[in-house]
């Protein structure tokens, strides 16, 4: 069942959904963004693919030029990082082929 109803704030029409869950909505909206909803997939499976020791110091923030960003928060995981950046990479691959990157880059917090 479509209803159509008027917004309180606007004169243009709007229609009325069947309830969807959050997760859903999510999904659609983040798919909108520019990343292609990659920043939500690897949100989702980080820790996963990185394990729970490295998820805890690092956190991925964006992905620039095909290069997914990293910060750490001490110089220390930096260089985990770029020691295991082949691995990590490939585990990311594997969880969704969708997720492609040329390789990492690591920021230290701060």
């Amino acid at each position: 069942m479509r209803d159509k109803f008027v917004g309180a704030n606007s004169e243009e029409p709007r229609q009325w959904h069947e309830p969807r869950s959050v997760k859903d909505v999510l999904r659609n909206l983040i798919s909108d963004f520019d990343d292609g909803g990659s920043m939500y997939l690897i949100y989702q499976n980080w820790t996963e693919a990185v394990g729970e020791t490295i998820a805890s110091h690092c956190k991925p923030l964006r992905v620039v030029d095909a290069y997914l960003l990293i910060e750490v928060d001490h110089p220390g995981w930096a260089t985990e990082i770029r020691y295991l950046e082949a691995e990590l990479v490939t585990k990311l691959t594997q969880i969704d082929p969708k997720l492609k990157f040329s390789g990492l880059k690591v920021q230290v917090k701060g």
